[in-house]
């Protein structure tokens, strides 16, 4: 099958513009920034410089587990998991260290973060596994011998 190439650069192809190492850095760009914004929400208020650092991290370890791109998402949707986790856990704690017992408002906002995180960080860590159920299945199908 020839590359396409599109006035004189490649779509498809070893050397492309889009081509399988060049994809997982972009896929590991797009992730880490998804993820980044997820931890920005959950740590909220942090300095935008420790946003920075943590999206250079994040996107430092998706490239290091992400050997393809599904591995990168699905690295990437485990990332988000445990962030929707943390998250009314450091509500709570924001709580507790405000000095003043919390009002009830507070409480019941508290307990809906809490529904939602565990709802979310569900969603995500489900998703997850299923991205890593996948990958593996379709690794061991195309290890597995043809049948005669």
């Amino acid at each position: 099958m020839q590359p396409l190439i599109v006035t004189g650069v490649r779509l498809t192809g070893e050397n492309s513009l889009v081509g399988p190492k060049r994809g997982r850095i972009l896929n590991a760009l797009i992730a880490a920034v998804v993820v980044t914004i997820g931890f920005y929400v959950v740590w909220n208020p942090i300095p935008v410089s420790w946003a920075v650092v943590a999206g250079l991290g994040f996107m430092a370890v998706l490239l290091w587990v992400g050997t393809t791109a599904p591995h990168v998402w699905a690295w990437a949707c485990l990332f988000l998991g445990l962030e929707s986790l943390s998250w009314p856990i450091v509500q709570f704690v924001k709580l507790r260290m405000g000095g003043v017992p919390p009002t009830e408002e507070q409480l019941v906002t508290a307990m809906g973060n809490a529904f939602l995180g565990v709802s979310f960080a569900t969603f995500w860590l489900t998703f997850a596994y299923g991205i890593f159920r996948w990958i593996r299945r379709t690794d061991s199908a195309e290890m597995a011998p043809p049948n005669p």
